[in-house]
């Protein structure tokens, strides 16, 4: 399940037009494969943002309802956009029913600002992530 929601959110961020916030801020179009990736980016990338699957709670004692969670991790050489294009991500999918097209469930931040990790590659990237719980998956 966890897989399927994260495939449905990389290919909602893919499709946001160009002129987008979020996109405006990191300074380029998201693109699956090319700056914004699923479970793992790959070494040496540049800014990009990378959706990873974890466990959520327990499924609910009638197995009928599910919560998936997933972490956003960005990476940009900007402390400044990095932060705001990580808050533009967690305004844009909290509360969002339209980002799992496939799957009926709603989206939520699970904190109201992004968290900095700190930086990679000597200094040269910016860490950033916000958690997400997507609730009331119907199997």
């Amino acid at each position: 399940m966890a897989e399927l929601i994260v495939n449905e959110v990389a290919k909602y961020l893919n499709d946001l037009n160009a002129t987008h916030e979020v996109n405006s801020l990191l300074g380029t179009t998201l693109s699956l494969g090319n700056n914004l990736f699923v479970v793992y980016e790959p070494q040496k990338t540049a800014t990009c943002v990378t959706i990873i699957p974890y466990g959520g709670y327990a499924p609910d004692i009638d197995n009928y309802k599910r919560d998936s969670n997933f972490q956003i991790r960005l990476k940009g050489r900007n402390i400044h956009s990095s932060l705001k294009a990580a808050q533009a991500l967690i305004d844009l999918l909290h509360t969002n029913e339209n980002v799992c097209a496939s799957t009926p469930g709603k989206v939520f931040a699970i904190q109201s600002s992004p968290i900095p990790l700190g930086w990679e590659e000597g200094g040269e990237y910016i860490i950033v992530v916000g958690n997400y719980r997507v609730k009331y998956i119907k199997l």
